[in-house]
């Protein structure tokens, strides 16, 4: 079985380090999946679900923006926040949502309150959508954007 390192680190810590089969991680240009011996790329990544797929098994995590790098023998991503799906609070996720979207009706004449909102906005239901997916519930509030 061919394996690639995987390296993701927060400001905080690095949150994983170890060998993966693949990774399948979000861009602005849209979902993109590494495998052992990938060309080298550097990419930005968006607030979204991370997939690892390790001896066979997937592993989620739901990560914020970030810079992700391949070098052909190891994927590094360095983002603001990341945190394991069995982690992510549902409730305090759902809060988040609900706050989000209230400063953004508050705030629509403040352009830099109303980008952060969005952003709030964006990460809690990225949040919600991975923790309600991976219970197998439904997670049908993308529209809300």
């Amino acid at each position: 079985m061919k394996e690639i390192k995987l390296k993701i680190v927060t400001p905080e810590k690095v949150l994983y380090e170890g060998m993966v089969e693949s990774v399948s991680f979000p861009t602005t240009d849209g979902e993109i999946t590494v495998l052992p011996h990938h060309i080298p790329i550097i990419s930005a990544v968006k607030a979204g679900e991370l997939k690892l797929k390790v001896s066979g098994k997937e592993e989620f995590f739901h990560v914020t923006r970030g810079v992700l790098e391949v070098d052909g023998q190891m994927i590094t991503l360095l983002t603001d926040a990341a945190e394991r799906s069995a982690e992510i609070d549902e409730k305090r996720a759902e809060e988040a949502h609900e706050r989000a979207k209230q400063i953004m009706a508050e705030k629509r004449t403040d352009v830099e309150s109303y980008a952060e909102a969005t952003a709030q906005l964006e990460r809690a239901l990225s949040r919600l959508k991975i923790v309600r997916r991976r219970r197998g519930g439904r997670a049908s509030f993308n529209q809300e954007l």
